[in-house]
């Protein structure tokens, strides 16, 4: 399983950032909400504060194309969400670091409900209206946003909430995903369902391509193209990362060593059998080619703490070689 691997424990390699972690107090968010929509008749108004449907961002309310995010529909939505969420978090702010964590779910989060709101703008829907003139509270639909109005014209309706809306983490988690896959393609993973082994990279494959597939079926019941909108962000947030230079980006990094290690070659720089750095590492011209293989096959969650002092020691007499 993932979760048994060394660098999911505590002991594991630390972040490059002291920012601490965001991922814990991101799960306990969306578990408290959660508990909070299911408190009787207050729960269910409060959840539909959250949900995000066209029909309310017509009228002002952006604020929903946030929330819905920490929203979710049953204890099994949560749970497999939380779950994702804790599973691939843990990878991904260990390079990132808890700032760019945040926001890459955030970005995932969003561009998620953008995209899914863009597809059904026009929709058809139904709407809980109230009768201004105090009579029961009616259902109508399905209609569209256009026709909705007139019939709050003419019948002295008001709305107060409508139903065929998203909510969930899902495709915020999908982002996470998408950016552990690209952080640690060739970590392998063990599916329960199917019961298989497959590299991270080719799990988040297969999903987006059954998300993919999914997508074109209208009578699902789940906001399939939120997961890609958020598989998208997921992407397009670690790309600005790889094109700014940002450190904690771990393709980043590891291009930044393999560079290093031109310039070792280049510079006709030798390890001699047996030497030592300033803490006293052994290591040699093969070990630090060896490792640096395995960082660029595997990343560096999967180096040994052995392995991060040789490129350390390494990395340290470079310096003092070129003058730095």
């Amino acid at each position: 399983m993932l979760s048994d691997r060394d660098y999911m424990r505590s002991s594991g390699p630390r972040r490059f950032t002291e920012e601490g972690s965001v991922l814990k107090p991101l799960i306990w968010l969306n578990v408290i909400i959660f508990i909070v929509c299911q408190l009787g008749a207050f729960g269910k108004h409060f959840q539909d504060l959250l949900v995000l449907h066209p029909w309310y961002i017509r009228h002002g309310e952006i604020w929903r194309v946030g929330s819905y995010m920490f929203a979710h529909g049953n204890f099994f939505h949560i749970l497999f969400n939380m779950w994702g969420l804790y599973l691939f978090g843990q990878l991904v702010e260990r390079v990132l670091g808890a700032r760019r964590f945040l926001n890459l779910y955030l970005c995932s989060g969003l561009l998620g409900g953008l995209v899914w709101m863009a597809a059904n703008w026009s929709e058809k829907f139904y709407a809980n209206c109230l009768l201004n003139n105090g009579y029961l509270p009616r259902t109508l639909g399905p209609v569209n946003a256009t026709e909705l109005t007139a019939l709050l014209q003419k019948a002295d309706l008001t709305v107060f909430s409508v139903t065929g809306g998203v909510i969930g983490a899902s495709g915020a988690v999908f982002g996470v995903m998408v950016a552990a896959a690209m952080t640690f393609p060739n970590v392998r993973i063990a599916l329960l369902f199917p019961p298989v082994v497959m590299k991270l990279r080719t799990m988040v494959l297969c999903y987006t391509v059954i998300e993919v597939w999914q997508s074109f079926d209208r009578s699902s019941p789940v906001a399939h193209l939120a997961h890609l909108g958020g598989a998208l962000g997921g992407f397009l947030y670690l790309k600005r990362l790889s094109q700014g230079g940002r450190r904690g980006l771990w393709a980043f990094l590891a291009r930044w060593w393999e560079s290093m290690q031109r310039r070792w070659r280049a510079k006709g720089f030798k390890v001699m059998p047996g030497g030592a750095g300033n803490d006293g590492i052994s290591y040699s011209a093969a070990a630090v080619d060896r490792v640096l293989d395995k960082l660029s096959r595997e990343g560096y969650g999967a180096l040994s703490d052995e392995e991060r002092e040789i490129l350390r020691a390494a990395s340290e007499e470079l310096k003092k070689r070129s003058g730095r």
